[in-house]
């Protein structure tokens, strides 16, 4: 019987520790994403662009926000804007350049809940994108998929503070900026 007792007690231990754990996570090859949208000046047209791979790790756990963690990676090699020209123009040294910076990385130094019960969270970091970082705030939805979750979310950033093209490009200076990260357990 006592035996009995210590085994029970054991199990119940086992499954609190590991619910009171931070699970960790990384981006699923299918389904993640991530997209900038450059716009003209006075003009309705838009350039989508589809970036690589989305790699790193995610700590998440919606009950203990002090342990999360988003340190990602965005590819820039392989990208696709649907229009040839425009490919050709993201891969020139004053845009994207993924000959030097094959990597876009995004790293939080926080992660904070809209509101108790929320699907959104605001993700608080550093975006590096040739080079350069900067502090961004990333607003952001999640539930849970399967064994993880999926993250969506959307911002703007200065693409002439990331030196993504030149002030002359006839483009808009704020670039629109859509993740959508899905994820599996580690």
């Amino acid at each position: 019987m006592y035996k009995i007792r210590l085994f029970i007690a054991a199990i119940v231990t086992t499954v609190l520790f590991t619910k009171a754990v931070a699970q960790h996570y990384v981006p699923a090859a299918k389904g993640s994403k991530t997209e900038l949208k450059f716009t003209y000046h006075k003009d309705d047209l838009a350039i989508k662009c589809s970036l690589g791979a989305i790699k790193g790790k995610i700590t998440f756990d919606p009950k203990d926000l002090k342990t999360a963690l988003f340190d990602i990676t965005i590819g820039t090699a392989v990208f696709n804007t649907g229009v040839t020209e425009w490919n050709k123009k993201l891969k020139d040294e004053s845009f994207l350049n993924p000959a030097k910076y094959p990597v876009i990385h995004l790293k939080s130094t926080s992660v904070t809940q809209d509101k108790a019960g929320s699907i959104v969270y605001t993700i608080h970091g550093d975006l590096t994108i040739k080079g350069v970082t900067k502090p961004v705030n990333i607003q952001f939805t999640t539930m849970p998929l399967g064994t993880g979750y999926i993250f969506r979310g959307g911002f703007n950033i200065s693409r002439l503070a990331y030196s993504l093209g030149r002030k002359d490009d006839k483009l808009d200076d704020p670039v629109s900026v859509f993740m959508e990260i899905r994820t599996e357990k580690k």
